[in-house]
């Protein structure tokens, strides 16, 4: 029989079961016969084997809660932001203090380490500087509590300065509409991505339907005179582990914790604010999104269909 001990081990498996076999005799005696010490005696007197336990956490512990995970994802397929530009969005969107590393390993844990860049991914040159493409989604997120609705979470983000708009609960056509024409920068088109479904249940990629464009989106394109692109690039084994993550915490949750998982769209728009005007991202040097669109209309006013508002509202 092959034994395991660890490096630093006083005792071998025979002398434990001297130890544990012999209780008529004192502590003092078991120490001098052995030669370790009483307190080594004492513990494995306590023990019902003989054998070394493992020496790593029974629980490792993460620096993030299932429920802040979740956000995290969240925040990388709407922003489709790098690690140190994630990290700042996700401390500014939902108060999420984590490490680099961290996040690095939460990331890679849903498989979403590595996202395509857009503009590998679509038909279209988002440097063109007459004018910018938005990116779509839409999210159906839990509510965590049993008698309430799923959550729907929809999302633009401008390809060319990072500009963020966000609303919960609103039709898709009107929201994408609403943001165009208050939007300084003339739209060239929209790219959107399938709906995300959070609803703790599992998908099977050999079930899913063939793919067809969103047909509100493509009519409202079409009426604005604008582009429009279908990506396909959200992996399907990365929404089941964000399925069965959602599972857990629905089965595990506590309701006057979860109840206030997201936001109102009051709090939604502060937020938004705050991101638009105030925090400097590495992917623009350091500037905030309406820094950058302000110092772009300044060399490109003809992409513009009014000047930037660098007001904060």
């Amino acid at each position: 029989m092959k034994i395991r001990l660890h490096k630093n081990a006083t005792t071998t498996p025979a002398q434990r079961a001297y130890i544990q076999n012999n209780p008529h005799l004192s502590v003092a005696t078991l120490a001098q016969k052995t030669g370790v010490s009483k307190t080594t005696i004492r513990r494995w007197q306590k023990r019902m084997d003989v054998y070394d336990r493992p020496h790593r956490p029974k629980r490792i512990k993460t620096a993030l809660t299932p429920i802040e995970e979740v956000k995290i994802i969240i925040c990388r397929m709407a922003f489709r932001a790098g690690l140190d530009d994630l990290q700042q969005i996700a401390e500014s969107f939902f108060k999420i203090s984590c490490s680099r590393a961290s996040l690095n390993r939460c990331l890679k844990r849903y498989q979403i380490s590595r996202m395509p860049k857009l503009k590998r991914s679509v038909p279209f040159n988002l440097k063109d500087y007459t004018g910018t493409y938005l990116y779509y989604n839409c999210f159906h997120l839990p509510s965590f509590l049993k008698d309430k609705e799923p959550v729907v979470l929809q999302t633009l983000l401008d390809c060319s300065f990072r500009t963020f708009h966000a609303q919960y609960a609103t039709m898709a056509n009107t929201f994408i509409s609403d943001h165009i024409q208050n939007f300084p920068l003339r739209v060239l088109g929209v790219i959107y991505n399938n709906p995300v479904r959070l609803c703790g249940e599992t998908i099977d990629s050999k079930k899913i339907p063939n793919k067809n464009p969103d047909s509100d989106i493509e009519f409202l394109c079409k009426e604005l005179g604008i582009s429009f692109f279908h990506m396909d690039d959200l992996h399907t084994d990365t929404i089941n582990e964000l399925n069965l993550q959602v599972k857990q915490i629905i089965n595990t949750s506590d309701p006057e914790i979860d109840a206030t998982t997201w936001e109102t769209n009051q709090t939604l728009t502060k937020q938004i604010c705050h991101y638009n005007f105030e925090l400097p991202l590495g992917f623009l040097k350091q500037k905030t999104p309406y820094q950058a669109m302000e110092a772009h209309y300044t060399d490109f006013p003809n992409s513009f269909k009014h000047k930037p508002n660098l007001i904060i509202s």
